[in-house]
């Protein structure tokens, strides 16, 4: 009861705080001058450090959007997608993924149930206007779940002048059927800022260059190389209210994501012959299925003077999880529940979050930041099956950070965060039992920014990060369809700690734009699930995995470099890789991304852009224990885009033909890879978008 009286006052507290704030605060003409000289710019968070950041603008993310936002962000290098189907996809930077990369949307922590595999990003892709990728511990800005790095969705840019503007746009991919459709409508009156945007996305079953698959040593066909009940649909609806006034700046984010996706037919309880028979419609959604919506409500707040600005951000997000599928137990003895008993698996958070930041420049040379954070959470569980157990988690932080730049050639960055977190699960039979756990530790960095002439730029940054212990590290004990395995956790695990040092180089010409960043990073404790070569006793629960934690290194780097050619043709080369190695089972940490590069041939004039690219992936032979590897592949993809202006706008036409050599191969970062499932083969997506 005492949380859901909290949300009331929560929302409440957002809804009301545009028009309180705006009625209490001094007002004075100097921030809108200082609008108009910055109008259209952004400055994100990541801008005040000096660890790599790459910007993506929309118009790149629209280039090369595919079937979710990943797809798009997986061009950057050192970025890599874990595919879920054709649906839905999950960040990875630098060969972490899961807990241990955080996605910042407007300003706020996305919280879901992202440890798990088969578990996507609820946020509307049409909905993003520009994204910067924070690459290396990130963890005195994001917190704790930031070792990897941050995925920063940056907010709409809102204009100066009062205007009148929209975007509709609809969107076909031919391997799985899909089509999407998404409208935008934004007004600008005075002060206020009023942007709606609705979006739905409907998908059938996709289609693979093969005709069976492996399930635990078992070998099932592919009827028509379609696979059965991967379709899905996605619904998405966002609204922005924003108020500003001289010194004040406030806005208010709603957005609400529904997803409903099958899961294929086998991958999800015991697949044979028959239930692997194609059912005449590749539209349906039939059990297995899973259901996720995701609500946030969020407010940002901020005052601003000549030397001094003040941030804060409050949210509430509740997050609902249900896996459906015929029932059927791992546990001898088990009935089937007399309500909803094919309901296997329901999860339910609901996260509360606050954010304090005060920014204090005393002059050009010196730029502070001091904060606090606090988030709460409470998570229940239902269903027939069991993962993780129900929990209520605690977190709270405080951060500082200074910027120096003593001349036009160098800067110089430092940092500090302290977090304190508190833990309790709930015992769940006679195999889980109760589980509370305080934990608290810090991070740290250091970095400088060297900029002999123009051109040329030198990065280099060494800090400490860690991560807290998520729920199902510590208390997992079930059955993870999604993920083909039997997942146990280990109430005795430490928090992860790791020491990282980065250095870039940048060269930008007149003909060359060119970068180089290599990484090595140390981690005293890191947590990974290991197979452990053990078959469950729950009956076709398949091998058990095991959370441990060990020391492990790893080290890499990106590389990219574009030259221009000849008029309006330009040559790109990008390249990425990472050595893990656990120094207890001396074999690669599990889920490491092979080495990938990039080379592609781009052409621009005026309204017209088109390209050619060619995918390399090596083979992955460095693998964990138990751990299959995948051999290498070549992609060649194609596409392009060209703009009509039309009164009172533009209409634009983007083509994206990806595998167009139909080529077979498999992503190690799939979790459909455990069962020999190849990627999709040829995809021709086609966007056509009217904006005004």
């Amino acid at each position: 009861m005492r949380i859901k009286h909290t949300i009331w006052v929560v929302l409440l507290v957002c809804l009301s705080s545009l028009t309180v704030c705006a009625q209490n605060i001094d007002l004075a003409d100097t921030f809108q001058l200082e609008e108009i000289v910055v109008a259209g710019v952004r400055k994100p968070v990541t801008e005040v450090a000096v660890l790599p950041a790459v910007n993506i603008a929309s118009e790149e993310i629209n280039l090369h959007m595919g079937h979710s936002l990943m797809d798009a962000l997986s061009h950057t290098e050192g970025v890599q997608a874990m595919d879920i189907g054709v649906g839905f996809s999950k960040p990875m930077i630098r060969g972490l993924g899961f807990q241990r990369v955080v996605v910042s949307d407007n300003g706020v922590k996305q919280e879901g149930q992202q440890w798990g595999a088969d578990h996507g990003l609820e946020i509307d892709a049409f909905h993003v206007d520009g994204v910067v990728v924070v690459k290396g511990p990130a963890s005195v800005l994001y917190g704790s779940d930031a070792m990897g790095g941050a995925i920063e969705i940056l907010p709409p840019i809102i204009p100066y002048q009062d205007t009148l503007s929209g975007e509709i746009l609809f969107q076909h991919q031919s391997v799985c059927s899909g089509l999407s459709g998404s409208a935008m409508l934004a007004i600008k009156h005075k002060r206020v800022y009023s942007q709606i945007r609705y979006t739905e996305r409907h998908w059938g079953d996709y289609r693979v260059p093969a005709d069976s698959f492996t399930y635990l040593s078992m070998r099932l066909p592919i009827p028509d190389r379609h696979l059965k009940n991967t379709a899905g649909m996605e619904r998405s609806g966002n609204y922005l209210l924003a108020f500003r006034h001289k010194k004040y700046d406030g806005r208010l984010n709603i957005s609400d994501n529904y997803q409903k996706s099958g899961f294929f037919s086998g991958a999800h309880g015991i697949p044979n012959n028959s239930n692997m028979q194609s059912d005449g419609d590749k539209w349906n959604i039939d059990l297995p299925y899973s259901l996720v919506n995701h609500l946030k409500v969020s407010s940002t707040n901020k005052w601003t003077s000549e030397k001094t600005q003040m941030m804060f951000v409050m949210a509430y997000q509740k997050n609902h999880r249900e896996e459906w599928s015929k029932f059927h137990t791992h546990v001898i003895g088990q009935q089937a529940p007399a309500v909803d008993p094919d309901k296997e698996l329901m999860l339910d958070l609901q996260t509360i979050s606050a954010k304090l930041q005060f920014r204090y420049t005393p002059s050009d040379l010196w730029e502070h930041y001091a904060g606090i954070s606090t988030s709460f959470q409470n998570n229940e569980i239902g269903g027939y099956s069991f993962l993780i157990p129900a929990y209520r988690r605690e977190e709270y932080g405080a951060y500082y950070l200074v910027n120096y730049k003593p001349s036009d050639v160098w800067a110089f960055n430092a940092s500090a965060r302290y977090d304190i977190s508190h833990i309790h699960t709930e015992a769940h039979g006679q195999d889980v039992g109760e589980v509370e756990r305080d934990y608290h530790d810090y991070s740290l960095a250091v970095g400088a920014v060297f900029t002999p002439k123009d051109g040329h730029e030198w990065r280099g940054s060494i800090g400490r990060a860690y991560r807290l212990p998520s729920a199902n590290e510590l208390t997992s004990n079930g059955v993870h369809h999604g993920a083909f395995r039997h997942e146990l956790g280990d109430s005795t695990l430490v928090g992860e700690q790791g020491w990282q040092a980065d250095l870039s180089y940048s060269l930008r010409k007149k003909r060359v734009d060119m970068s180089i960043s290599p990484f090595f990073s140390y981690y005293p404790h890191f947590i990974s699930l290991h197979p452990t070569g053990q078959w469950s006793m729950l009956p076709d629960a398949g091998q058990i995995y095991q959370y441990v934690d060990a020391p492990a290194t790893f080290f890499g780097g990106e590389a990219r470099v574009k030259v221009k050619l000849v008029r309006d043709l330009h040559y790109e080369f990008s390249g990425e890789y990472v050595h893990t190695y656990d120094h207890d089972s001396h074999t690669a940490t599990p889920f490491s991304p092979p080495a990938t590069m990039r080379n592609t041939i781009s052409w621009e004039r005026k309204r017209w852009q088109a390209y050619a690219e060619c995918q390399s992936v090596a083979t992955q032979t460095r693998v964990c224990h138990n751990e299959d590897e995948t051999q290498g592949y070549n992609l060649l993809n194609v596409g392009g885009k060209v703009e009509f202006p039309v009164s009172p706008g533009k209409i634009s036409l983007h083509v994206n033909a990806r595998n167009i050599l139909n080529t077979y191969h498999l992503n190690h970062l799939n979790f459909y890879r455990k069962i020999d499932l190849p990627e999709a083969g040829v995809d021709i997506q086609s966007t056509i978008r009217f904006t005004f």
